[in-house]
């Protein structure tokens, strides 16, 4: 009956459904699948908490919302009751159970699927098989003509399509804005991100229902942090039970809400980033990215327990890792300073860790491959400039270790004038050639340009972030040596963010 479309909002309501059914594949749903979903909507929607919370997604308006058709309001006679339940059962039918008239059709052909559009009413005010703002979030209202086709509100649907949307709620998760849905160009990575959510959806439903609340607990993380630990935790699932497919996958989450105050934002995770996570989570990169993405998370008060009980910590509710990883690539160069070169970086936040970060304490978390894993992911950074700068770290982390010592590696690590920087480069070439009696220099003229110059007169515009580079060589290839010589390394103090300029 129906398979992914593209439409973000229509693709996580139909991965609801199949993970609801308990299936993989929306083409492995059956008719009895789509009476299972109808029958748990049905049962739900019209009682708290999801008679409020779904508010969010389909407006007051909507057929399980509208306050007209409300059997259980006060002081009604059982005769107004019967009436009004008759009217929303029949609403109810007309947003679930069309499908089931297959051979009936209102004549044109769904805007989503291309399958033939229900046969009823959907609003008093719209066209038979015509869906409005109360079945599609984010429309216009069912008057408006403005944007649709020849000028006729509301947008044909198919049956099953409608059904979707009108369960898509379910798999978005209660943050920011309003709700979160999370659409992928991988259609098994959008319904393990649609499964996940609805799973944490029912059970808390079923929870409240069980102890008379009528709303719904917020997600526990942040909205960025959310949608990278969810991620995270979904690709590890899949390394670990080889369901990986062979590429990453964009990564779009829609953080919406179709109340009285429709607002959208949208949060996009491109290509180069989803990538660089999916290969940190390998062996080879897990624990040097686990033990950076740990130092990350929010510093929380501790609160005593009660009654006697033991204290606690809260839960944090943001990693600062992962809410830069949203400001990537423009930001790459303080990300790397930050996180891999661990220089504190100044903070008003009592709870940012940031401010306590430290090369001289946490020279364990530099990690070389790492970074290099970075530079080839995330700033598309080409292999010959990395292997140069690689190099260029031996060889200094050799000069330092047996000539330059200490005075010369806290001056390279620094030195925050261009001019100045310069000068260090060319007299440690200079010392160096005389360290190897001439066997060696520190770089050519190629490998000068390559690693620090943009073009053959002008030192790079991203000098700093070049340096930086060649101190994480150097610091990964010191770290017994900076052990035993730890004033090599500055003070522990956060610098600005144009320590480079």
């Amino acid at each position: 009956m129906l398979n992914y479309t593209g439409h973000p909002f229509l693709d996580v309501g139909i991965a609801a459904m199949t993970a609801y059914a308990g299936k993989r594949r929306p083409d492995e749903l059956t008719a009895d699948d789509l009476a299972a979903v109808a029958a748990y909507i049905e049962a739900n929607y019209v009682r708290p908490p999801l008679r409020g919370h779904l508010t969010m997604a389909f407006t007051s308006n909507a057929w399980f919302a509208q306050d007209a058709f409300n059997p259980d309001k006060p002081d009604l006679s059982a005769e107004q009751r019967a009436a009004r339940r008759a009217t929303r059962d029949r609403w109810a039918a007309r947003h679930l159970r069309q499908w089931q008239a297959a051979d009936q059709t209102s004549g044109e052909a769904c805007v989503f699927t291309g399958l033939p559009a229900a046969p009823g009413e959907l609003s008093g005010k719209l066209a038979p098989g015509r869906a409005g703002r109360a079945q599609v979030p984010l429309l216009q209202g069912d008057d408006a003509i403005n944007f649709f086709t020849g000028g006729e509100p509301g947008l044909p649907i198919a049956p099953a399509a409608l059904l979707a949307l009108q369960f898509m709620p379910l798999a978005c998760a209660k943050c920011g804005v309003g709700l979160l849905a999370v659409h992928t160009d991988d259609d098994d990575l959008t319904f393990e991100f649609a499964r996940g959510f609805l799973g944490e959806t029912i059970q808390a439903v079923t929870l409240a229902q069980s102890v008379g609340e009528d709303k719904l607990p917020g997600a526990p993380r942040s909205l960025r942090t959310l949608l990278v630990e969810r991620l995270t935790t979904i690709e590890e699932r899949r390394l670990r039970t080889a369901r990986r497919s062979g590429r990453a996958a964009s990564v779009t989450a829609y953080n919406f809400n179709n109340g009285k105050s429709p607002k959208l934002e949208i949060y996009h995770l491109p290509l180069q980033i989803t990538s660089f996570l999916r290969t940190a989570l390998t062996p080879a990169y897990r624990d040097a990215w686990q033990g950076i993405v740990g130092r990350g998370w929010q510093r929380v008060q501790v609160k005593p327990g009660k009654k006697g009980a033991p204290a606690e910590a809260a839960e944090p509710k943001h990693n600062y890792l992962y809410e830069d990883l949203f400001t990537l690539p423009d930001e790459a160069a303080r990300f790397v300073r930050t996180y891999f070169l661990r220089v504190p970086r100044p903070s008003r936040s009592d709870d940012d860790p940031r401010a306590e970060y430290s090369p001289r304490r946490e020279r364990d978390l530099v990690s070389w491959p790492l970074v290099a894993l970075f530079l080839r992911e995330v700033m598309r950074m080409d292999e010959q400039r990395i292997e140069r700068i690689r190099l260029l770290g031996d060889k200094l982390a050799e000069y330092t270790r047996r000539q330059g010592g200490r005075r010369f590696f806290r001056a390279f690590f620094t030195e925050r004038s261009r001019s100045n920087f310069m000068d260090l480069l060319a007299k440690t070439n200079i010392a160096y050639v005389k360290f190897t009696n001439g066997r060696d220099v520190l770089f050519d003229l190629d490998g000068y340009v390559d690693v620090f110059m943009d073009g053959a007169d002008l030192l790079r515009p991203d000098w700093g972030l070049a340096r930086d580079l060649v101190l994480i060589r150097m610091v990964e290839q010191l770290k017994d040596w900076l052990a035993e010589n730890p004033d090599a390394l500055p003070e522990d103090e956060a610098q600005p963010a144009d320590a480079h300029a």
